[in-house]
């Protein structure tokens, strides 16, 4: 079994260090992000005239199935951040900023796809009861498991792709070259101070209602990178 050198032992504190830091930049958008969710999860336990509310959305998601995770999705983490960008004046100048619109909300609504797989299979592995156990494990199984592997790999790899001017040739150098030191660690460090909790949240609702709950933190979420990207 190899062992890491002192070399790659130093760059992947450093891909932790850099990961962290960008958590950190987050911290507070992404708590009061997540702490709004937990609200609305509390409203719907306590309030029966809240559960009554999202009965229309609960139907709509059971009717439209993995459509309406991929729409709300592309609308949410790709629109909607990329309008923003456009009326503030943020977004970057380019010939092909609509091609760029419409790939980003396309990685939005593949990962949007995997990710509503994912759920239905949690509640077939776990049941769909609520309980601190159940929540736990499922929140222990998304982030160090499918996270890792397909959670943050699919909008990666899609965003580089579109920096690179959808090079193929030049995102396979991209991905041999360091990609899971060099990207994937620090992307996940970041995503977790935020997701870690958030997922809690939302495995605390029913499926039905999981995937709205996650495209609203993931909107609000993207919002704030967008924010943050703009000003650099």
């Amino acid at each position: 079994m190899k062992t890491m050198t002192p070399t790659q032992l130093q760059r992947l504190r450093s891909a932790v260090a850099d990961g962290w830091q960008s958590a950190k930049a987050n911290l507070v958008p992404g708590l009061v992000i997540v702490a709004l969710a937990a609200m609305m999860v509390a409203s719907y336990y306590l309030f029966p005239a809240v559960s009554a509310s999202l009965e229309g959305l609960v139907k709509v998601r059971e009717q439209l199935g993995v459509w309406f995770a991929m729409a709300a999705s592309a609308i949410g983490a790709g629109i909607i951040p990329g309008l923003y960008l456009a009326l503030s004046g943020r977004a970057r100048k380019s010939s092909r900023a609509g091609l760029d619109l419409f790939f980003t909300c396309l990685v939005w609504a593949v990962t949007a796809f995997a990710i509503d797989r994912f759920y239905i299979f949690q509640a077939g592995l776990w049941g769909s009861a609520v309980t601190i156990q159940i929540v736990l494990g499922k929140m222990l199984l998304d982030q160090f498991v499918f996270t890792p592997l397909v959670g943050v790999q699919i909008p990666a790899i899609g965003f580089r792709f579109r920096d690179l001017n959808y090079d193929p040739g030049a995102l396979w150098q991209e991905l041999r070259k360091d990609w899971v030191i060099g990207v994937s660690i620090p992307l996940l460090v970041a995503c977790w101070l935020t997701w870690i909790p958030g997922t809690l949240v939302i495995y605390a609702l029913p499926l039905a209602l999981q995937i709205p709950m996650m495209v609203l933190i993931q909107c609000f979420f993207a919002l704030e990178v967008a924010y943050a990207s703009s000003k650099m």
